[in-house]
């Protein structure tokens, strides 16, 4: 099983943390200290290196069905003052649709995808080509001809057929290049582009930080000027809230990604060790969480049903705290937590009963000894921390269990450093009882 070292030093709240990733990894601090900002860049930079090479193809698909719907916008004015009555602007449309479906058949080698786009857009150039030459000497007149090719980026000209000779070269040119551009890209994984693309698919408006890494067994993922590929994580999953989960259509990258994962099962075929985990947790909550699903009105609804069927509710109006373990059943039941997966979690705690607190960090500690599961999870309740540790050993993983704790870096810093406690988790109660310190300070006088 690989290991992984994750550093990020000054940016933020965070002057340096320097985190393992080799099994359950438990993070503890202060609001404030910089806990979801490690969680946030660490799924951004596993995700943008898994998926740099679709997610440069789907830049070159928008790309391309941009100029595509350029065409076809100019096309339609074209023919709405020369021939009213004809609709062939819609022959665009099919095109445009394969262009977006395209994105969906990642079972398609990546080169035969882009070659089917380039001749997509390539089509659609023949087809602007042939509309301008038919419509063009129809009696348009200058002034709306002008503005038509150079929506097209053709210059003004007297000569209709030596405008459409230019608007047929650059087009053509253009394809190619971006053509050209995306294969280069593909093959130098430039670390600009890496970054690029983050900041663009998670549109990230802040600065980037400038000492983040990724090491696997002891190799950098982020070079200094390409990015390396992860042979053994394959992808990163990040829960911010329980409230997520029955959450759809929202403005939170993040949200929409995991709703996404508990509406679509990625595989059917389950392990026995994923089954008990799922018995495990529909004892817990005395039923299951199902997917409903409408064909007429193409929805998916997700309800919680009680192992006697006498309750049948929709998810958004269960406890908070069924929410916690409904994520984790449908994720498991879905398919998407393995030992190539890191699962990060705020605050699992948040809105569980302290019963149920123990038994959550039961099932992180079961599901990464009998899956492989990586974890990280950030949390302020001595409770979880203390079962986590306690189970681990138990369990005999304790040696692939880290805790840290956020500390200030100097006395009067706003920035932390995250202390590698290792298995120690002594410090990290020190910090949960500055809080009867402050219950003595602000409550009633000792003695009374």
């Amino acid at each position: 099983m690989s290991k992984y070292r994750y550093l990020l030093r000054d940016y933020h709240a965070i002057k340096e943390a320097d985190i393992a990733l080799d099994g359950i990894t438990v993070l503890s601090g202060i609001n404030g200290c910089g806990k979801s900002t490690l969680s946030r860049w660490l799924y951004y930079i596993i995700c943008g290196t898994v998926d740099f090479e679709s997610n440069l193809f789907n830049s070159y698909i928008d790309k391309l069905a941009s100029l595509t719907h350029r065409m076809q916008f100019a096309c339609r004015d074209l023919i709405l003052f020369t021939n009213r009555d004809s609709n062939e602007y819609e022959r665009f449309n099919p095109i445009i649709s394969d262009l977006e479906r395209i994105k969906s058949l990642t079972y398609i080698p990546t080169e035969k995808r882009i070659d089917f786009a380039k001749e997509l857009s390539l089509k659609a150039m023949l087809i602007t080509e042939e509309m301008l030459t038919r419509n063009i000497p129809k009696g348009i007149n200058n002034v709306r001809k002008n503005r038509i090719l150079a929506f097209l980026n053709i210059s003004s000209t007297d000569d209709d057929r030596q405008a459409i000779k230019e608007f047929k070269i650059k087009t053509e040119r253009y394809i190619n290049q971006r053509t050209e551009s995306l294969y280069k890209e593909i093959r130098q994984r430039s670390k600009d582009t890496f970054f690029k693309l983050i900041r663009e698919n998670y549109n990230i408006a802040e600065e980037l930080p400038a000492q983040i890494q990724l090491i696997e067994d002891d190799v950098n993922i982020i070079e200094s000027d390409h990015i390396s590929a992860l042979f053994n994580l394959r992808s990163a999953i990040y829960v911010d809230t329980p409230m997520s989960v029955s959450m759809n259509d929202t403005e939170n990258f993040f949200w929409d990604t995991l709703h996404d994962m508990l509406t679509n099962k990625k595989k059917n075929d389950l392990s026995t060790e994923v089954k008990k985990l799922l018995l495990r947790i529909k004892n817990l909550l005395g039923g299951e969480v199902v997917l409903n699903e409408d064909d007429i009105l193409e929805e998916k609804t997700l309800h919680y049903v009680s192992s006697d069927k006498k309750i049948d509710i929709d998810l958004s109006e269960v406890a908070t705290g069924f929410k916690t373990f409904s994520y984790l059943q449908l994720l498991l039941g879905n398919g998407y937590l393995n030992d190539e997966t890191l699962l990060m979690i705020d605050e699992p705690e948040a809105h569980l009963h302290p019963q149920w607190i123990v038994e959550f960090a039961r099932l992180l500690v079961l599901m990464n000894k009998d899956l492989g599961l990586k974890i990280m999870i950030a949390s302020h309740n001595p409770d979880m921390v203390a079962a986590i540790h306690d189970i681990a050993y138990k369990e005999g993983i304790l040696n692939n269990t880290n805790f840290y704790v956020a500390q200030p870096s100097s006395p009067d810093s706003h920035q932390f450093v995250y202390k590698d406690l290792k298995h120690d988790i002594g410090e990290i109660f020190a910090s949960f009882n500055l809080a009867i310190d402050k219950i003595n300070l602000y409550g009633r006088p000792a003695g009374l």
